[in-house]
């Protein structure tokens, strides 16, 4: 329900490249609202959406590797933001390997809140 009613977002604000699933800064005991959605400049990269329109202008210089910090890049350079929860919708599996292999990512990635709470989005005034 949690995307398919941001759908209309990502339709009416030509300024916005994505909506997450995913906030990078949920920690357990640092969020609390799971309504509560949050408007970023910094591309989420897990868990996400972009609009067809967004998609067709990109998709011919898409990179092979690395492309969350390549669509980071390109969202600043266009001024582009991102929708994002207070509480995550999604969690990252990657905690062993890659990007992810550190101990201070293991770590943070392992206290992400992951919402435990219904919202019905489809009724809610976005």
């Amino acid at each position: 329900e949690y995307f398919v009613s941001m759908i209309h977002l990502l339709e009416s604000d030509e300024t916005l490249l994505s909506v997450s699933a995913w906030n990078d800064n949920g920690q357990i005991g640092l969020v609390k609202d799971a309504r509560r959605l949050l408007r970023t400049d910094f591309f989420p990269g897990l868990g996400w959406m972009l609009h067809r329109r967004t998609w067709n202008d990109i998709r011919s210089q898409w990179p092979s590797i690395y492309w969350d910090d390549w669509l980071r890049h390109y969202s600043i350079k266009r001024g582009f933001q991102s929708i994002r929860p207070e509480i995550s919708r999604t969690y990252h599996i990657g905690i062993e390997g890659g990007a992810s292999g550190s101990s201070n990512r293991k770590t943070m990635l392992t206290n992400i809140k992951l919402n435990d709470e219904y919202v019905p989005w489809s009724k809610t005034d976005l």
